[in-house]
């Protein structure tokens, strides 16, 4: 049987998670209804947790699972991105290929929330760089 956990104590993950990686607090907000303009917000019923995106009525995205680490991991992508991009803008290269700081700095971030979150985000974004190499002459 698998422990499906209420938005309060999703919610205290979120935040507990984001103090490994001094997320800013306004980053961690979990949302239980759309906001109308595209935040992600959380869903729970009797299928489990679903991570839906919708804005102004129109549902783009919804993900389903039971497992508590992989909705933690879709929350964090968000934040993580986030954070790296920001990195990024701050430390950007001249003549270097702006994701290879984003995605080293995405994979660090998960590493240290959860190895899991890591290798999962490496896969995601070693298939991006299947499809559209790194180009250092942009």
């Amino acid at each position: 049987m698998v422990k499906i956990y209420s938005i309060s104590t999703i919610r205290k993950k979120v935040r507990e998670y984001g103090k490994k990686i001094h997320a800013p607090s306004h980053l961690l907000s979990v949302r239980a209804s759309s906001d109308g303009f595209g935040t992600p917000h959380i869903e729970i019923d009797e299928n489990g947790y679903n991570y839906v995106v919708s804005e102004r009525g129109e549902e783009f995205e919804r993900r389903q699972t039971k497992d508590i680490d992989k909705l933690l991991y879709w929350i964090f992508k968000q934040i993580v991105f986030i954070m790296a991009s920001d990195y990024e803008l701050e430390n950007r290269k001249p003549n270097e290929d702006f994701r290879r700081q984003l995605f080293a700095k995405q994979i660090e971030l998960m590493e240290q929330l959860d190895s899991k979150f890591a290798q999962w985000n490496k896969e995601e974004l070693d298939k991006i760089l299947e499809e559209s190499p790194y180009d250092d002459n942009l």
